[in-house]
C-alpha cells in the first residue's frame, strides 16, 4: 500500500509543460527559406493603437508563428496603412 502511495505521488508529479519558443528564436526573412522546411500556413501580426509600431508587429507575427509551431516567417506584404504584417510560417529542421 506504501509503496502504490508512493508510486501515485511521484507520478503525479512527473508531468511537463511544452516549453514555447521565444519569439527571438524566429527567424524573419524575406527569402523563402532553404533547406528543410515544412509550410505550416499564413499568419498574420498587428499593433494596436493609433500609429502602428512595426516592432510590435513583428512581435505579434512571431507570437502567432509559434503557435503553429514554427521556427521561421517569410513575411510577404505590410498592410496599405501599415497596420499589419503578413507572412508565411515554416517549420525548419
Amino acid at each position: 500500500m506504501k509503496r502504490l502511495c508512493l508510486v501515485l505521488l511521484l507520478t503525479g508529479c512527473s508531468s511537463t509543460m511544452p516549453v514555447l519558443p521565444k519569439t527571438s528564436d524566429i527567424k524573419v526573412s524575406r527569402e523563402l527559406p532553404s533547406g528543410d522546411c515544412a509550410p505550416l500556413g499564413s499568419v498574420v501580426g498587428s499593433s494596436s493603437g493609433i500609429k502602428a509600431d512595426k516592432e510590435a508587429m513583428l512581435e505579434d507575427l512571431k507570437e502567432e508563428a509559434i503557435k503553429k509551431g514554427a521556427n521561421y516567417v517569410m513575411v510577404e506584404t505590410l498592410g496599405a496603412q501599415g497596420s499589419a504584417i503578413k507572412g508565411q510560417a515554416y517549420n525548419c529542421k
